[in-house]
Formats: structure tokens, C-alpha cells, sequence
């Protein structure tokens, strides 16, 4: 007899935990807990989505700022150096004979200019030349070789220089991308 009262036990519990109105308010609350839940979803959704539409902003200012510097940078030309011809050199060889006809000049390698004096009364005119060669001839770049004033200079000339030539142009810039 005492199964059949703890059945009637449990199904008295049963009956008032299946009451329609206990199960109206776990319902309500069950709906109230999913709509805070849904709600604060929908929240943290619109947060991050502010976010990232922030980072884009501030990624699109930084790329203005970026081409506003490179459209103020000057665009600097490149500068090609290449050995010239001989005969490129000969004329100014010619025009500095002209120019200075006590002063001895000859071409070596194309690129190599000697200029020697053999009379030491002349040291003046020869120095003038060294600094002339690099004046009248902008478009290259002289690198002294050798230099030699004195009894110890080769060839038995008391005055001589030689002087490497390289020819120096410029190219347009690329375009930066």
C-alpha cells in the first residue's frame, strides 16, 4: 500500500508542477531570459560593427595622408653614369689643344685623358687646364687617376695628370606605385 500512496505523492506533485499557471510563469520567464539573451547579441553585433567601420575609417584617413606625402615628394631624377666613347671626348681633347697649345693632351682607353707639360715654366697653364677640363665639360665626372708634379713623374714630363672621364645623364623617375 505504500507504492500506491507514493504514487499518489508524486502525482499530486506532478499536477501542480504541470499547472497551467506554473507553467504560464516558467514560460514567461524562459521567453524573458531569450529576449535578454537575443538583446544583448543584437548589442555586441552593433558594437563590433561600429568598431570595424572605425578601423576603416581610420585605415582610409591614414591612405590619404599617405598619397597627400608621396604627391608632395619631389620626384627626384636618376642619375645614369656610363663610360663615354673616344670619340666623344675628342673633340673637347681638340677644343683645349686649341686652347692651350703648350700643354700636351692624348687619350688612352677612350676615357682616359693625359694632360702633361714638359717645361716647368708652364706649371700655371697647367694647372689652369685641370681646372678648366671640369668646368667646360659638365655632362661628365673627371676622377683623377694619377697626379704627379716633380722629378719622380713618369715619362720625363715634370707636370702630369690623367684623368678618368664618366659621362653622366639623367633619366626620368618611374612612377611610384
Amino acid at each position: 500500500m505504500r507504492g500506491v500512496n507514493n504514487m499518489k505523492i508524486d502525482a499530486k506533485i506532478l499536477g501542480s508542477v504541470l499547472a497551467p499557471r506554473l507553467v504560464s510563469k516558467a514560460l514567461r520567464l524562459f521567453d524573458r531570459a531569450t529576449m535578454f539573451v537575443v538583446a544583448a547579441c543584437w548589442c555586441a553585433a552593433l558594437l563590433m560593427m561600429a568598431f570595424a567601420l572605425y578601423t576603416v575609417s581610420l585605415s582610409v584617413t591614414a591612405k590619404r595622408a599617405a598619397l597627400a606625402a608621396a604627391a608632395t615628394e619631389p620626384s627626384l631624377p636618376k642619375v645614369v653614369n656610363k663610360l663615354p666613347d673616344a670619340s666623344e671626348i675628342q673633340p673637347l681633347m681638340e677644343r683645349l689643344q686649341k686652347r692651350f697649345p703648350d700643354i700636351s693632351f692624348s687619350l688612352a682607353r677612350g676615357q682616359l685623358l693625359t694632360i702633361s707639360a714638359n717645361d716647368s715654366s708652364r706649371f700655371r697653364s697647367w694647372l689652369t687646364v685641370l681646372s678648366y677640363v671640369d668646368t667646360i665639360s659638365p655632362q661628365y665626372r673627371w676622377s683623377v687617376k694619377e697626379l704627379c708634379v716633380g722629378g719622380k713623374c713618369q715619362d720625363a714630363s715634370p707636370m702630369r695628370a690623367v684623368l678618368e672621364a664618366e659621362k653622366i645623364s639623367f633619366a626620368t623617375p618611374q612612377a611610384k606605385k
